[in-house]
């Protein structure tokens, strides 16, 4: 990145660092103010080398001096990689402030298509950007695009103006608009999109993939956005979300492809995976998966006597949160504090309506039964429970006070403990809280983008044939800044979900530390992908543009180079480097590093589909290094025993242009040396590399080289990459998907 400077200690920033202080403390506000800094660097350093130097950073006069025709020029998209719940609102408010300080006028804010979520965050950007630029939105030039583009003229060349939108193709149209009418193509622009692997990419990749792009158009927000991009040319791209696998498993060449990211990191008060999915986290309570099925089957049916059957797992929950709530009511200074159970088990409104009859039905018998107001047996059994969730709460909430104490408060609380049914058959549009217990239940609108006011107890159950990873991680809703919550929170759900989780948080992890290695590098990282997960929908990607290193492969570089001219010095060192591996029927244990030291020095062309690419190979193990903790491999050099060492005979099958693309199917690793990897060594790289005679007879140029296959370990993880790198279409016309695939 080139140094060019920019301000940092604006009026702006500084009121708005001062605001986090107060609330967040000031490691958390020093903290994100450092990784605004970080975006706007980029920012700055990528625009001035796509459109000059002169427009934006410390000395930038804020107009376009040369402003850019044609397509959206490549590498001006940028990621901020954040975490679930983890304030990327307050990183792009941040970052939107310093960037007014370094000549960036025109501001796009892209919400989801949730019109109160969009309404909130432009209250966000409102209230907390003084002396910055003035914010508008949507509704504020929905009926006039072009007469409120003069507006805006009053303050475009000046202090800026912000545009928040909802991706509503409506929406964008009129903004596209006003873009048009206040001629914002005049200025260096910023565009965020937040949450942009929603909605944003192109849903109609994969079918423009099988049929043509000239039958199949683009999906209508994404040709929006692009028509965005393109009227205001000179502009930045950010895209905001915790999910990028959508987003990184681009073509190199596409416009959602990053070509820059920066990792925004959550504060100490932070509570997610690491709470939640650690091994014997206490923090997590698995329930029988037989309970979702006892709450579905229940759905639609009529039930005269209101016997409802609850699950043994959803009674604890209820009854953690019951006194939970009651434990901090007596403990807040604040007699409007809001507690929050959340039931998502299920997309379907029927499922959500038969949750609401049951949830409630048992919050009145247990009322009543505290009450005295139904039977001595039915009294005793509830106490039952709540001693039970008593001592589960025990386990971390040390302080809690004795069960009968916090009863006699209970008794007057939990008739308001009624359940409410968030989704679309619901006029309102977002949660209506209560002071004290809310039991809220739902499905799609309870998920991407909704924080839960004081979440202590989540039940989930939201169980897809095919998970991904993408959509999965966004349900995690638990996640967030609610340390005053901490000893009472609770995540239940079953077994086999809680493993989908922790998949998907280990993956995450990796991603997030193999990206914060080398972050220049983001275009060649691989998306890591738990066992039997998808990293995003098929839609939304070229599926015949997507591979994969599959746990427990083998695989090789089809098209070697293999002429003098390109191989000479490579087996000069390879010879030394190889030279104390004798034996051929041994495996040596050597360093993962000592790996990637020899791949160097075996360069091959990228062959179409096949998964072998030099960069990528190299940083797979790379990654198994650093972030699954494999730290060494086998090596197996084969030299030939009947040549006595002098190499192997293989005949080029010389491609058409003259490259030498070996086509074979099972690579040069005779499928005898690969079982022996795999048999003996399955959980560790295994490395064999076989020397080549070279011979003109066999039509190569008579230079002995050296040729590898790599035997992936049965490690967890999938590494999954884009091969294309540019718009190419590619010769395979689909890539199933197999629910019990490892990809």
């Amino acid at each position: 990145m080139n140094e060019i400077s920019i301000k940092n200690d604006g009026y702006c920033i500084n009121k708005f660092v001062e605001r986090v202080k107060s609330k967040n403390g000031d490691a958390a506000a020093e903290q994100l103010k450092q990784t605004a800094i970080q975006i706007v660097e980029n920012c700055v350093d990528v625009y001035s080398r796509t459109f000059g130097f002169d427009d934006v950073g410390a000395m930038g006069k804020g107009i376009v001096n040369n402003p850019y025709k044609g397509k959206i020029p490549n590498g001006t998209t940028g990621l901020i990689y954040g975490k679930v719940q983890s304030g990327k609102t307050n990183t792009t408010i941040a970052t939107l402030a310093i960037a007014q300080d370094n000549g960036f006028r025109c501001f796009i804010v892209l919400t989801s298509d949730n019109t109160w979520l969009g309404k909130q965050t432009a209250e966000r950007f409102g209230n907390q950007l003084k002396g910055g630029p003035v914010v508008f939105n949507w509704e504020q030039w929905r009926n006039d695009p072009e007469e409120f583009a003069n507006q805006l003229l009053d303050y475009i060349h000046d202090t800026g103006v912000v545009l928040v939108s909802t991706k509503n193709v409506r929406h964008l149209d009129n903004l596209l608009k006003v873009l048009k009418s206040a001629k914002a193509r005049n200025v260096p622009t910023l565009i965020f999109d937040d949450e942009a692997d929603n909605a944003s990419p192109n849903t109609n990749e994969a079918k423009q993939a099988k049929s043509g792009k000239d039958s199949v158009p683009d999906s209508a927000i994404f040709e929006r956005i692009g028509k965005i991009r393109q009227e205001v040319a000179n502009h930045i791209y950010l895209q905001i979300t915790a999910t990028p696998q959508s987003l990184l498993l681009q073509n190199l060449d596409h416009p959602c492809k990053p070509a820059f990211c920066v990792l925004s990191q959550p504060g100490d008060s932070y509570m997610g995976g690491n709470l939640f999915f650690e091994d014997n986290s206490k923090y997590c309570c698995p329930v029988e998966s037989q309970e979702l099925d006892i709450l579905k089957k229940q759905g639609g049916k009529i039930n005269p006597g209101n016997n409802w059957d609850i699950p043994s797992g959803l009674k604890l929950a209820l009854c953690c949160f019951f006194l939970g709530s009651i434990y901090k009511m007596q403990h807040t200074k604040n007699p409007d504090s809001k507690y929050s159970f959340l039931a998502h088990i299920d997309h379907k409104r029927i499922t959500h309506s038969t949750l609401e009859k049951v949830i409630r039905s048992f919050v009145v018998e247990m009322d009543k039964a505290l009450r005295g107001k139904s039977s001595t047996t039915k009294r005793e059994e509830a106490l039952k429970l709540l001693n039970h969730a008593h001592i589960e709460l025990s386990k971390t909430a040390l302080s809690i006070l004795p069960l009968n104490s916090l009863i006699v408060e209970l008794e007057y609380e939990l008739r308001n403990a009624m359940p409410k049914v968030i989704d679309a058959s619901n006029p309102d549009k977002e949660p209506k809280y209560n002071p004290g217990m809310n039991i809220l239940i739902g499905g799609n609108r309870l998920g991407r983008g909704v924080t839960i006011e004081g979440l202590m107890i989540t039940y989930y159950g939201r169980d897809a044939k095919q998970k991904m990873m993408d959509t999965v991680h966004q349900h995690a809703r638990m996640f967030g800044y609610r340390q005053e919550l901490l000893d009472v929170t609770r995540l239940f759900l079953p077994q086999h979900i809680l493993e989908d989780f922790r998949s998907i948080h280990e993956a995450d992890e990796g991603m997030r530390q193999a990206i914060g290695d080398d972050p220049s590098n983001i275009k060649i990282k691989p998306v890591w992908v738990g066992p039997k997960l998808k990293p995003t929908r098929s839609n939304v990607i070229n599926p015949a543009a997507i591979n994969a290193f599959t746990p427990g492969t083998a695989i090789f570089p089809p098209d070697p180079l293999w002429k003098t001219s390109e191989i000479k010095e490579h087996t000069e060192v390879l010879n030394k480097l190889v030279e104390p591996y004798t034996d051929e029927d041994n495996l040596y244990e050597v360093d993962i590093d000592f790996l990637v030291e020899l791949l160097e020095q075996m360069p091959s062309r990228p062959a179409g589909n096949y998964p072998w690419e030099d960069k990528r190979v190299r940083e797979a193990l790379i990654a198994m290094k650093n972030e699954v903790d494999i730290q060494q491999g086998r090596l197996n050099v084969r030299r030939g025993k009947e040549t006595k060492g002098k190499g192997f005979r293989l005949v080029n099958r010389p491609a058409k242009d003259g490259s030498g693309t070996w086509r074979g199917t099972s690579g040069f690793a005779d499928t005898e040396w690969v079982h022996k990897a795999k048999r003996d060594y399955p959980d560790v790289p295994t490395l064999i590399i076989m020397l080549e005679q070279g011979r003109k007879e066999d039509y190569w140029e008579g230079l002995p080289f050296y040729l590898p296959t790599l035997v992936m370990p049965k490690n967890k993880f999938v590494f999954m990459f884009n091969y294309l790198d540019n718009s190419e279409e590619s010769e395979i016309d689909n890539l199933n998907w197999q629910e019990d695939s490892k990809i």
